[in-house]
């Protein structure tokens, strides 16, 4: 899953790293045409050079994987179709900074 996340600096300080956790969420497995909600997969923690000057913004991509996801939802079909049927998804929660001194 690929995220892209806006940071916005409103500090005097700049920002050397950031540590980003994602709630990382699946489609169970399901019989055809059946649309189950989503589930919370494992929280992923992940960190990165920020290079953020004071009262800067800069957008960052971050890739979370959560391989342990597969085996819980449907294999994509061998002709590509419904896969939207199973999808993986991350959301952005806690975020720590690392101020330069």
């Amino acid at each position: 899953m690929n995220v892209m996340t806006v940071y916005e600096n409103r500090s005097d300080t700049a920002v050397i790293s950031i540590t980003q956790k994602f709630q990382t969420s699946y489609t169970p497995k399901h019989a055809d045409g059946e649309y189950p909600d989503d589930r919370d997969g494992p929280v992923k923690a992940l960190t990165q050079d920020a290079g953020i000057t004071a009262y800067g913004t800069r957008t960052l991509y971050w890739q979370v994987c959560a391989p342990e996801l597969a085996p819980k939802q449907n294999p994509l079909p061998a002709d590509g179709t419904d896969s939207f049927m199973s999808e993986i998804g991350a959301q952005p929660r806690a975020i720590t900074w690392n101020w330069a001194r």
